[in-house]
Protein backbone atom coordinates (compact mmCIF):
# COMPACT_ATOMS: atom_id res chain seq x y z
CA UNK A 1 0.00 0.00 0.00
CA UNK A 2 1.89 3.23 -0.54
CA UNK A 3 1.57 6.39 1.11
CA UNK A 4 -1.52 8.06 0.34
CA UNK A 5 -3.88 4.97 0.43
CA UNK A 6 -2.22 4.15 3.99
CA UNK A 7 -2.60 7.41 5.29
CA UNK A 8 -6.63 7.52 3.67
CA UNK A 9 -7.08 4.06 3.77
CA UNK A 10 -5.70 2.83 7.04
CA UNK A 11 -7.94 1.88 10.07
CA UNK A 12 -6.57 4.60 12.70
CA UNK A 13 -5.65 1.70 15.06
CA UNK A 14 -3.33 0.47 11.86
CA UNK A 15 -1.76 3.99 11.51
CA UNK A 16 -1.20 4.64 15.13
CA UNK A 17 0.92 0.96 15.05
CA UNK A 18 2.82 1.90 12.01
CA UNK A 19 3.61 6.12 12.15
CA UNK A 20 3.13 6.61 15.69
CA UNK A 21 5.10 3.84 17.84
CA UNK A 22 8.19 3.52 15.12
CA UNK A 23 7.74 7.41 15.92
CA UNK A 24 8.18 7.16 19.84
CA UNK A 25 10.97 4.68 19.60
CA UNK A 26 13.00 6.36 17.20
CA UNK A 27 12.46 9.79 19.12
CA UNK A 28 13.11 7.57 22.02
CA UNK A 29 16.94 6.58 20.84
CA UNK A 30 17.33 10.23 19.46
CA UNK A 31 17.19 11.14 23.37
CA UNK A 32 19.64 8.46 24.95
CA UNK A 33 22.38 10.03 23.00
CA UNK A 34 22.27 13.67 24.99
CA UNK A 35 22.00 11.48 28.30
CA UNK A 36 25.07 9.28 27.62
CA UNK A 37 26.38 12.18 26.25
CA UNK A 38 26.79 14.14 29.38
CA UNK A 39 27.53 11.05 31.56
CA UNK A 40 30.56 10.34 29.11
CA UNK A 41 31.43 14.13 29.83
CA UNK A 42 31.25 14.08 33.29
CA UNK A 43 32.74 10.81 33.28
CA UNK A 44 36.04 11.00 31.45
CA UNK A 45 36.21 14.94 31.42
CA UNK A 46 34.94 16.39 34.62
CA UNK A 47 31.59 17.95 36.17
CA UNK A 48 33.02 21.40 34.69
CA UNK A 49 32.91 20.47 31.01
CA UNK A 50 29.60 19.23 31.70
CA UNK A 51 28.51 22.31 32.99
CA UNK A 52 30.11 24.09 30.13
CA UNK A 53 27.90 21.47 27.54
CA UNK A 54 24.85 22.44 29.28
CA UNK A 55 26.03 26.44 29.94
CA UNK A 56 26.01 26.46 25.60
CA UNK A 57 23.49 23.82 24.38
CA UNK A 58 20.99 26.34 24.23
CA UNK A 59 22.95 27.59 21.78
CA UNK A 60 23.26 24.54 20.00
CA UNK A 61 20.21 23.96 19.96
CA UNK A 62 19.43 27.42 17.89
CA UNK A 63 21.91 26.82 15.34
CA UNK A 64 19.95 23.44 14.64
CA UNK A 65 16.48 25.50 14.30
CA UNK A 66 16.24 26.99 11.27
CA UNK A 67 16.48 23.47 9.88
CA UNK A 68 13.49 22.40 12.11
CA UNK A 69 11.61 25.33 11.23
CA UNK A 70 11.61 24.50 7.07
CA UNK A 71 11.30 21.11 7.74
CA UNK A 72 8.29 21.31 9.98
CA UNK A 73 6.92 24.23 7.90
CA UNK A 74 7.32 22.76 5.11
CA UNK A 75 5.83 19.22 6.03
CA UNK A 76 2.80 20.52 7.03
CA UNK A 77 1.94 22.38 3.87
CA UNK A 78 3.13 18.87 1.43
CA UNK A 79 1.88 16.69 3.37
CA UNK A 80 -2.26 18.61 2.59
CA UNK A 81 -0.95 19.00 -1.35
CA UNK A 82 -0.41 15.42 -1.42
CA UNK A 83 -4.05 14.88 0.48
CA UNK A 84 -5.69 17.59 -2.66
CA UNK A 85 -3.12 15.14 -4.90
CA UNK A 86 -0.73 17.96 -5.88
CA UNK A 87 2.16 16.01 -5.99
CA UNK A 88 4.36 17.69 -7.98
CA UNK A 89 3.75 20.89 -6.42
CA UNK A 90 4.41 18.95 -3.07
CA UNK A 91 7.97 17.34 -4.43
CA UNK A 92 9.38 20.83 -5.98
CA UNK A 93 8.26 22.92 -2.45
CA UNK A 94 10.09 19.71 -0.93
CA UNK A 95 13.23 20.08 -3.36
CA UNK A 96 13.51 23.69 -2.61
CA UNK A 97 12.99 23.49 1.19
CA UNK A 98 16.35 21.46 1.31
CA UNK A 99 17.94 23.98 -0.90
CA UNK A 100 17.02 26.98 1.51
CA UNK A 101 18.33 25.06 4.53
CA UNK A 102 21.85 24.20 3.10
CA UNK A 103 22.16 27.67 1.96
CA UNK A 104 20.60 29.22 5.83
CA UNK A 105 23.13 26.84 7.78
CA UNK A 106 26.14 27.89 6.10
CA UNK A 107 24.97 31.71 6.70
CA UNK A 108 24.25 30.42 10.49
CA UNK A 109 27.63 28.67 10.64
CA UNK A 110 29.97 32.21 9.64
CA UNK A 111 27.59 34.46 11.93
CA UNK A 112 28.08 32.13 14.61
CA UNK A 113 31.61 31.19 14.67
CA UNK A 114 32.86 35.11 15.38
CA UNK A 115 29.90 35.53 17.59
CA UNK A 116 30.51 32.57 19.91
CA UNK A 117 33.03 33.78 22.25
CA UNK A 118 30.84 37.22 22.91
CA UNK A 119 28.22 34.91 23.40
CA UNK A 120 29.82 32.73 26.22
CA UNK A 121 31.28 35.59 28.17
CA UNK A 122 27.87 37.22 28.11
CA UNK A 123 26.51 34.27 29.80
CA UNK A 124 28.72 35.42 32.91
CA UNK A 125 31.44 32.14 32.41
CA UNK A 126 34.96 32.16 32.84
CA UNK A 127 38.17 30.25 33.12
CA UNK A 128 37.85 26.12 32.02
CA UNK A 129 34.27 27.10 32.46
CA UNK A 130 34.59 29.53 29.57
CA UNK A 131 37.07 27.50 27.10
CA UNK A 132 35.57 24.39 27.43
CA UNK A 133 31.78 25.87 26.29
CA UNK A 134 33.81 28.00 23.42
CA UNK A 135 35.80 24.39 22.40
CA UNK A 136 32.54 22.79 22.75
CA UNK A 137 30.31 25.27 20.74
CA UNK A 138 32.48 26.01 18.30
CA UNK A 139 33.17 22.31 17.06
CA UNK A 140 29.29 22.35 16.28
CA UNK A 141 29.68 25.00 14.32
CA UNK A 142 32.02 24.26 12.18
CA UNK A 143 30.27 21.40 11.11
CA UNK A 144 26.65 23.02 10.97
CA UNK A 145 26.74 22.87 7.21
CA UNK A 146 27.17 19.33 7.20
CA UNK A 147 24.93 18.41 9.86
CA UNK A 148 21.87 20.41 9.90
CA UNK A 149 19.74 18.77 7.44
CA UNK A 150 19.18 15.69 9.49
CA UNK A 151 16.38 17.56 11.68
CA UNK A 152 14.71 17.89 8.38
CA UNK A 153 14.65 14.66 7.36
CA UNK A 154 12.32 12.94 9.45
CA UNK A 155 9.42 15.17 8.50
CA UNK A 156 9.73 13.84 4.97
CA UNK A 157 10.56 10.03 5.29
CA UNK A 158 7.67 10.17 7.33
CA UNK A 159 5.00 11.82 4.71
CA UNK A 160 6.43 9.33 2.19
CA UNK A 161 5.08 6.71 4.58
CA UNK A 162 8.82 5.73 5.57
CA UNK A 163 8.40 6.12 9.09
CA UNK A 164 10.34 2.59 9.84
CA UNK A 165 13.02 4.24 7.66
CA UNK A 166 13.04 7.21 10.17
CA UNK A 167 13.37 5.17 13.14
CA UNK A 168 16.54 2.99 12.12
CA UNK A 169 18.04 6.31 11.40
CA UNK A 170 17.00 7.81 14.29
CA UNK A 171 18.09 4.52 16.47
CA UNK A 172 21.57 4.34 14.01
CA UNK A 173 22.42 7.65 14.76
CA UNK A 174 22.33 7.37 18.63
CA UNK A 175 24.21 4.20 18.40
CA UNK A 176 27.05 6.11 15.84
CA UNK A 177 27.10 8.91 18.62
CA UNK A 178 27.10 6.64 21.46
CA UNK A 179 30.28 4.42 19.88
CA UNK A 180 32.37 7.61 17.98
CA UNK A 181 32.38 9.62 21.35
CA UNK A 182 33.24 6.63 23.81
CA UNK A 183 36.27 5.66 21.69
CA UNK A 184 37.00 9.64 21.29
CA UNK A 185 37.11 10.13 25.01
CA UNK A 186 36.91 6.64 26.81
CA UNK A 187 39.75 4.99 24.53
CA UNK A 188 41.78 7.80 22.33
CA UNK A 189 41.14 10.70 25.74
CA UNK A 190 40.35 13.24 23.76
CA UNK A 191 39.13 16.85 24.59
CA UNK A 192 35.26 18.17 24.85
CA UNK A 193 35.60 18.88 20.87
CA UNK A 194 35.45 15.24 20.30
CA UNK A 195 32.21 14.78 21.61
CA UNK A 196 30.58 17.77 19.50
CA UNK A 197 32.55 16.04 16.66
CA UNK A 198 31.09 12.60 17.12
CA UNK A 199 27.70 13.97 17.33
CA UNK A 200 28.56 15.97 14.39
CA UNK A 201 30.02 13.06 11.84
CA UNK A 202 26.84 10.85 12.84
CA UNK A 203 24.53 13.74 12.17
CA UNK A 204 26.37 14.07 9.03
CA UNK A 205 26.06 9.99 7.77
CA UNK A 206 22.48 9.62 8.92
CA UNK A 207 21.91 12.76 6.51
CA UNK A 208 23.50 11.01 3.42
CA UNK A 209 21.85 7.47 4.60
CA UNK A 210 18.21 9.87 4.99
CA UNK A 211 18.96 11.38 1.00
CA UNK A 212 19.20 8.20 -0.50
CA UNK A 213 15.78 6.63 -1.18
CA UNK A 214 14.80 10.43 -2.61
CA UNK A 215 17.70 10.21 -4.84
CA UNK A 216 16.35 6.66 -6.12
CA UNK A 217 13.12 8.51 -7.04
CA UNK A 218 10.59 5.76 -6.13
CA UNK A 219 9.27 7.57 -3.21
CA UNK A 220 6.21 10.19 -3.74
CA UNK A 221 8.31 13.12 -3.23
CA UNK A 222 11.16 13.59 -5.36
CA UNK A 223 13.74 15.56 -6.56
CA UNK A 224 12.63 18.59 -8.47
CA UNK A 225 14.00 21.27 -10.42
CA UNK A 226 13.83 24.04 -6.87
CA UNK A 227 11.66 27.13 -7.51
CA UNK A 228 11.92 29.59 -4.56
CA UNK A 229 8.74 31.29 -4.47
CA UNK A 230 9.08 33.86 -1.88
CA UNK A 231 4.61 33.22 -0.60
CA UNK A 232 5.60 29.41 -0.39
CA UNK A 233 8.63 30.97 1.72
CA UNK A 234 6.16 32.87 3.61
CA UNK A 235 4.21 30.21 4.00
CA UNK A 236 6.63 27.69 5.24
CA UNK A 237 7.83 30.26 7.92
CA UNK A 238 4.10 30.89 8.92
CA UNK A 239 3.61 26.79 9.21
CA UNK A 240 6.92 26.01 10.84
CA UNK A 241 6.81 29.48 12.70
CA UNK A 242 5.34 27.81 16.09
CA UNK A 243 8.07 25.44 16.63
CA UNK A 244 10.75 27.27 15.59
CA UNK A 245 9.73 30.29 18.42
CA UNK A 246 9.10 27.12 20.75
CA UNK A 247 12.86 26.34 19.69
CA UNK A 248 14.30 29.56 20.33
CA UNK A 249 12.56 31.12 22.78
CA UNK A 250 12.86 27.86 24.95
CA UNK A 251 16.65 27.95 24.54
CA UNK A 252 16.34 32.24 25.52
CA UNK A 253 14.94 31.14 28.86
CA UNK A 254 17.30 28.27 29.22
CA UNK A 255 20.26 30.99 28.79
CA UNK A 256 18.19 33.11 31.37
CA UNK A 257 18.20 30.11 34.19
CA UNK A 258 21.50 29.23 33.03
CA UNK A 259 22.56 32.60 33.97
CA UNK A 260 20.66 33.04 36.99
CA UNK A 261 21.59 29.05 38.39
CA UNK A 262 25.04 30.60 37.83
CA UNK A 263 24.71 33.46 39.99
CA UNK A 264 23.06 32.32 42.52
CA UNK A 265 24.11 28.58 43.04
CA UNK A 266 26.95 28.47 40.91
CA UNK A 267 28.35 25.28 39.04
CA UNK A 268 26.19 23.10 41.37
CA UNK A 269 22.98 24.90 40.08
CA UNK A 270 23.93 24.95 36.31
CA UNK A 271 24.47 20.88 37.03
CA UNK A 272 21.01 20.64 38.24
CA UNK A 273 19.55 22.51 35.16
CA UNK A 274 21.56 20.22 33.41
CA UNK A 275 20.10 16.89 34.93
CA UNK A 276 16.61 18.31 33.86
CA UNK A 277 17.19 18.76 30.87
CA UNK A 278 18.93 15.35 30.49
CA UNK A 279 15.72 14.07 31.61
CA UNK A 280 13.80 16.36 29.86
CA UNK A 281 15.27 15.02 26.42
CA UNK A 282 14.20 11.67 27.50
CA UNK A 283 10.22 12.49 27.75
CA UNK A 284 9.08 15.03 25.20
CA UNK A 285 10.78 13.11 22.41
CA UNK A 286 8.50 10.42 23.34
CA UNK A 287 5.63 13.09 22.87
CA UNK A 288 7.14 14.46 19.65
CA UNK A 289 7.54 11.27 18.26
CA UNK A 290 3.64 9.68 19.06
CA UNK A 291 2.14 13.48 18.60
CA UNK A 292 4.23 14.73 15.69
CA UNK A 293 4.50 11.32 13.53
CA UNK A 294 1.00 11.38 13.49
CA UNK A 295 1.15 15.22 11.65
CA UNK A 296 1.34 14.13 8.08
CA UNK A 297 -1.53 11.52 8.49
CA UNK A 298 -3.79 14.42 10.54
CA UNK A 299 -2.71 17.08 7.12
CA UNK A 300 -3.62 14.37 4.95
CA UNK A 301 -6.40 13.91 5.71
CA UNK A 302 -7.64 17.05 6.74
CA UNK A 303 -6.77 18.07 3.36
CA UNK A 304 -8.16 15.13 1.75
CA UNK A 305 -11.32 16.31 4.12
CA UNK A 306 -12.13 13.24 5.67
CA UNK A 307 -12.55 15.07 9.20
CA UNK A 308 -13.65 11.37 11.32
CA UNK A 309 -10.40 10.51 10.63
CA UNK A 310 -8.69 13.53 11.94
CA UNK A 311 -10.33 12.92 15.19
CA UNK A 312 -9.78 9.77 15.87
CA UNK A 313 -5.83 9.83 15.45
CA UNK A 314 -5.91 13.39 17.44
CA UNK A 315 -7.87 11.18 20.11
CA UNK A 316 -5.20 8.63 20.33
CA UNK A 317 -2.51 11.27 20.28
CA UNK A 318 -3.83 12.81 23.31
CA UNK A 319 -4.48 9.39 25.01
CA UNK A 320 -0.59 8.73 24.52
CA UNK A 321 0.58 11.84 25.34
CA UNK A 322 -1.53 11.83 28.80
CA UNK A 323 -0.34 8.17 29.42
CA UNK A 324 3.82 9.41 28.91
CA UNK A 325 3.76 12.06 31.01
CA UNK A 326 1.72 9.92 33.77
CA UNK A 327 4.65 7.27 33.68
CA UNK A 328 7.48 10.27 33.84
CA UNK A 329 5.97 11.70 36.54
CA UNK A 330 6.24 8.56 38.32
CA UNK A 331 9.44 7.69 37.92
CA UNK A 332 10.99 11.24 38.27
CA UNK A 333 9.51 11.61 41.85
CA UNK A 334 10.52 7.36 43.04
CA UNK A 335 13.81 7.90 40.98
CA UNK A 336 14.86 11.48 41.85
CA UNK A 337 17.83 9.97 44.07
CA UNK A 338 18.93 7.51 41.53
CA UNK A 339 19.11 10.18 38.68
CA UNK A 340 21.26 13.10 41.06
CA UNK A 341 23.95 10.40 41.87
CA UNK A 342 24.41 9.46 38.17
CA UNK A 343 25.01 12.73 37.07
CA UNK A 344 25.99 15.22 39.97
CA UNK A 345 29.79 14.77 41.40
CA UNK A 346 29.10 13.80 45.51
CA UNK A 347 32.34 15.77 46.28
CA UNK A 348 30.81 19.12 45.13
CA UNK A 349 29.23 20.45 48.50
CA UNK A 350 25.41 20.52 48.25
CA UNK A 351 25.49 19.19 44.83
CA UNK A 352 23.03 15.92 45.02
CA UNK A 353 20.31 18.14 47.38
CA UNK A 354 19.79 20.26 44.99
CA UNK A 355 19.33 17.91 42.24
CA UNK A 356 17.08 15.63 43.80
CA UNK A 357 14.61 19.17 45.10
CA UNK A 358 14.73 20.39 41.42
CA UNK A 359 13.89 16.50 39.97
CA UNK A 360 10.83 16.60 42.95
CA UNK A 361 9.22 19.79 41.83
CA UNK A 362 9.91 19.51 38.09
CA UNK A 363 8.19 16.40 37.99
CA UNK A 364 4.65 17.81 38.77
CA UNK A 365 5.39 19.88 34.96
CA UNK A 366 4.60 16.28 33.61
CA UNK A 367 0.58 16.45 35.06
CA UNK A 368 -0.65 19.15 32.39
CA UNK A 369 2.80 19.48 30.25
CA UNK A 370 0.51 16.60 27.76
CA UNK A 371 -2.35 18.35 27.23
CA UNK A 372 -0.55 21.71 25.66
CA UNK A 373 1.85 19.72 23.50
CA UNK A 374 -0.91 17.74 22.08
CA UNK A 375 -3.01 20.73 21.21
CA UNK A 376 0.00 22.37 19.89
CA UNK A 377 0.65 19.44 17.79
CA UNK A 378 -3.06 19.20 16.73
CA UNK A 379 -3.14 22.88 15.45
CA UNK A 380 0.43 22.71 13.85
CA UNK A 381 -0.82 19.70 11.68
CA UNK A 382 -3.90 21.69 10.69
CA UNK A 383 -2.13 25.05 9.85
CA UNK A 384 -3.88 27.05 12.60
CA UNK A 385 -0.24 28.61 12.85
CA UNK A 386 -1.56 31.60 15.16
CA UNK A 387 -2.98 28.96 17.36
CA UNK A 388 0.05 26.73 17.60
CA UNK A 389 2.40 29.86 18.01
CA UNK A 390 -0.02 31.20 21.03
CA UNK A 391 0.96 27.67 22.89
CA UNK A 392 4.38 27.80 21.77
CA UNK A 393 4.99 31.44 22.81
CA UNK A 394 3.38 30.75 26.35
CA UNK A 395 5.00 27.56 27.47
CA UNK A 396 8.43 28.33 26.17
CA UNK A 397 8.74 32.17 26.95
CA UNK A 398 5.97 34.80 27.55
CA UNK A 399 4.52 32.59 31.04
CA UNK A 400 8.18 31.21 32.02
CA UNK A 401 9.56 35.23 31.78
CA UNK A 402 6.43 36.81 34.02
CA UNK A 403 7.07 33.65 36.74
CA UNK A 404 10.99 34.58 36.79
CA UNK A 405 9.80 38.40 38.05
CA UNK A 406 7.36 36.75 40.66
CA UNK A 407 9.37 34.29 41.94
CA UNK A 408 12.68 36.32 42.19
CA UNK A 409 12.61 36.63 45.74
CA UNK A 410 12.65 32.90 46.02
CA UNK A 411 15.95 32.43 44.27
CA UNK A 412 17.11 28.97 43.01
CA UNK A 413 13.43 27.41 44.37
CA UNK A 414 11.59 29.75 42.22
CA UNK A 415 13.09 28.48 39.07
CA UNK A 416 12.10 25.21 39.96
CA UNK A 417 8.41 26.08 40.45
CA UNK A 418 8.20 27.74 37.33
CA UNK A 419 8.35 24.89 35.49
CA UNK A 420 5.37 23.36 36.55
CA UNK A 421 3.16 26.43 37.40
CA UNK A 422 3.95 27.72 33.27
CA UNK A 423 3.00 23.91 32.52
CA UNK A 424 -0.36 24.27 34.90
CA UNK A 425 -1.50 28.00 32.84
CA UNK A 426 -0.45 27.21 29.38
CA UNK A 427 -2.43 24.05 29.53
CA UNK A 428 -5.89 25.96 30.68
CA UNK A 429 -4.94 28.29 27.92
CA UNK A 430 -4.45 25.08 25.48
CA UNK A 431 -8.03 24.63 26.62
CA UNK A 432 -9.68 27.65 25.92
CA UNK A 433 -8.07 27.60 22.59
CA UNK A 434 -9.52 24.19 21.61
CA UNK A 435 -12.64 24.61 22.81
CA UNK A 436 -12.95 28.33 21.22
CA UNK A 437 -11.80 26.58 17.54
CA UNK A 438 -14.24 23.32 18.29
CA UNK A 439 -17.36 26.16 18.49
CA UNK A 440 -15.94 27.55 15.27
CA UNK A 441 -16.53 24.66 13.21
CA UNK A 442 -13.01 23.11 13.66
CA UNK A 443 -13.88 19.51 13.04
CA UNK A 444 -16.93 20.26 10.64
CA UNK A 445 -15.69 22.73 8.12
CA UNK A 446 -12.59 23.55 6.50
CA UNK A 447 -11.17 26.68 5.90
CA UNK A 448 -8.59 26.56 2.78
CA UNK A 449 -7.67 30.03 3.44
CA UNK A 450 -5.40 28.49 6.31
CA UNK A 451 -3.33 26.46 3.56
CA UNK A 452 -3.01 29.45 0.99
Amino acid sequence: MNSEKFFSESSVKSLFIKVAIPGAIGMLFSAIYPIVDGLFITNFISSTAFGASNLVFPFIYILFCIADLIGVGSSVIIAIMLGKKENDKASRLFTSSILIILISEIVLAIIFYFIAPYLIKMMGAEGDLYDLGLEYLRTYIICLPFTGLVFAMDNYLRICGKVKTSMFLNILMSLLIIIIEFIFLGILDLGIFASALASSISFFLCTIFALIPFFKGNLLLKFKKPSINIKEVMLIIKNGGPTFINNIAGRLIGLLFNFLLLKEAGENGVNAYGVLMSLEAFVLPLMYGTCDALQPATGYNYGARKIDRVKKIQTLSFLTGFGICLISFILMISLRSNFAYIYMDENLEGSIDICKKAIFIYAFTYLTRWISYATQSLFASLSLAKESTIISLSISFIVPLILVGCFFSLNVDGIWLNFPITSLIVAIIAIILLRYKIKKGLFITINDKNIS
